[in-house]
């Protein structure tokens, strides 16, 4: 697996160096490309100088700064290199939080993180562990892609560890302005029995494998129709007939004792291992 980042970890006096990998590969999706409606020609995306009259390379782009209208600044690869930044090449951990005390919303992309050689691998499992037996995790800056990141660390499986990007406070938007959410209701003490019940009927095991993206399939299936002939057909879409919220709950606790049964053992037998 290539490397996205490599550098150390700084834990108190303790150093030992790591490799950092891209943990998740993006969501899995259908692409398309833009089209002319008139000639159905593919449309194409060019960089043009208005200037030079011509089209321009990658290679002859350079970053640039605008502090004025039409005036800039131009910033290098150079420039990035001599900026003051230790987490360019260290994560140094600045302190650590109970696990459980960071709100998922602050969450963005996850990387794993080994130690880079087998010399390091004492200092990382000893950080790793330790982690692990005190319940916390670690809060620390990481720089990748020309900006700087605070990012969480945490034991994962296999030995490794898992490291996810954290969004800065200002970066997260306020629910204030949704003015939805400025209701008052009543909820009768019926209403919540239910609605608990149903939880409970419903609430299993965690198993992110069950879970399928069945919009792309779906629009899988369309494509192949479209390129076969086939007519697409569309499944009728479900009435809403619920008219009582208790009524409509009480439903759905029945439905699910019923389905909960019938995946349950029976009380007494042992299930046989297949």
């Amino acid at each position: 697996m290539k490397t996205s980042w490599k550098g150390s970890i700084s834990f108190g006096m303790v150093y030992f160096p790591v490799n950092v990998y891209t943990a998740t590969t993006g969501a899995e999706e259908v692409k398309f490309h833009y089209l002319h409606k008139k000639c159905n020609t593919r449309v194409r995306y060019k960089k043009y100088c208005e200037i030079c009259k011509e089209d321009v390379a990658q290679e002859d782009l350079v970053r640039g700064y605008e502090y004025e209208k039409d005036r800039y600044i131009l910033i290098t690869d150079e420039d990035y290199e001599k900026l003051p930044i230790n987490s360019k090449k260290t994560i140094s951990i600045m302190n650590f939080v109970d696990k459980d005390q960071v709100d998922p919303i602050y969450l963005d992309k996850a990387y794993y993180i080994s130690p880079s050689n087998f010399n390091a691998s004492k200092a990382f499992e000893l950080f790793r562990r330790a982690m692990q037996e005190s319940g916390k995790v670690g809060i620390a800056k990481i720089t990748l892609s020309s900006n700087e990141y605070v990012s969480l660390i945490r034991p994962y499986e296999k030995g490794g560890l898992l490291l996810n990007l954290l969004y800065y406070a200002n970066e997260i938007r306020s629910t204030e302005n949704i003015t939805e959410l400025n209701y008052n209701v009543d909820i009768h003490e019926n209403e919540m029995k239910m609605a608990t019940s149903l939880i409970a009927n419903m609430t299993s095991e965690f198993n992110i494998g069950e879970y399928r993206n069945e919009y792309q399939e779906a629009l899988k299936k369309l494509i192949q129709a479209k390129i076969e002939g086939k007519e697409v057909v569309s499944p009728p879409e479900a009435q809403n007939n619920i008219i009582d919220l208790l009524e409509a709950l009480k439903a759905s606790v029945e439905a699910t004792k019923v389905t909960t049964k019938a995946d349950k053992p029976k009380a007494g037998k042992k299930t046989k291992a297949v």
